[in-house]
């Protein structure tokens, strides 16, 4: 059985403008395909995000309410939204806060399952996001699971012992957000309904001084590597 330390991404400081009327959003890369290993996201024709990677997540930015935005995908280095390899419209709630994930595969060949259906590349989008906790003694917990090649999970906290905190989640399942006290866990990922981890890691949010925080903890990279181009091993990874 895998133990892993659990540990945040890399946030990237982005500037903003300011809009009439603006939504608040954070856009995390989750794609484990090496064709879209770092990105670039467009918005209107407009450089949002440059070069983000794989595992990266943004600080939350402010983005126009009220009105259409086209999201480009555009690959590493990119001049321009029409070099993009995938396209997404959004129209945004003004003053609301939305989490979106890059999950899925871009690649032909190489990936099981590969480029189609449910595991093509997509944007998943969460509609109720927070920037902190509802209490300021608790940390808050979203759960995305972005493995494409996982089956459903429960996630169990086993050192207290909490029990499960996220019940049969699939591919592209956001939870709620979990208010969890502010303490060090240990969380199992078990197949849904299984009682045997497929692997354990260690989540010292009290440690870590994440009183009051927000995190997003996802499912991400591979169950199988071998099966998919050695891509990176799968994992939970939080903003």
């Amino acid at each position: 059985m895998k133990k892993n330390v659990f540990y945040g991404l890399a946030l990237g400081l982005l500037s903003t403008s300011a809009f009439a009327q603006t939504a608040r959003v954070q856009v995390i890369h989750n794609s484990a395909d090496s064709a879209a290993s770092v990105v670039g996201i467009y918005a209107n024709g407009n450089m949002l995000l440059d070069d983000v990677a794989f595992r990266t997540a943004s600080a939350y930015i402010d983005v126009p309410a009220g009105v259409n935005i086209q999201l480009d995908i555009a690959p590493a280095n990119s001049t321009s939204a029409a070099s993009s390899i995938a396209t997404f419209n959004y129209n945004l709630t003004a003053n609301e806060k939305y989490v979106i994930v890059a999950d899925g595969i871009v690649s032909g060949t190489g990936y099981m399952p590969g480029n189609t259906g449910a595991s093509a590349f997509d944007l998943k989008v969460y509609g109720m996001g927070q920037e902190e906790a509802t209490v300021a003694t608790n940390t808050d917990v979203l759960v995305h699971h972005g493995s494409t090649d996982a089956p459903a999970v429960d996630v169990v906290e086993v050192s207290i012992p909490a029990g499960p905190i996220v019940s049969n989640a699939s591919y592209r399942d956001f939870s709620n957000y979990i208010n969890l006290g502010t303490a060090d866990y240990r969380l199992e990922v078990r197949a849904a309904g299984s009682s045997e981890a497929v692997a354990s890691y260690e989540a010292p949010l009290s440690t870590l001084g994440l009183d009051g925080e927000v995190i997003l903890v996802l499912a991400s990279g591979f169950l199988d590597p071998s099966v998919n181009s050695d891509g990176p091993e799968f994992g939970l990874w939080a903003t």
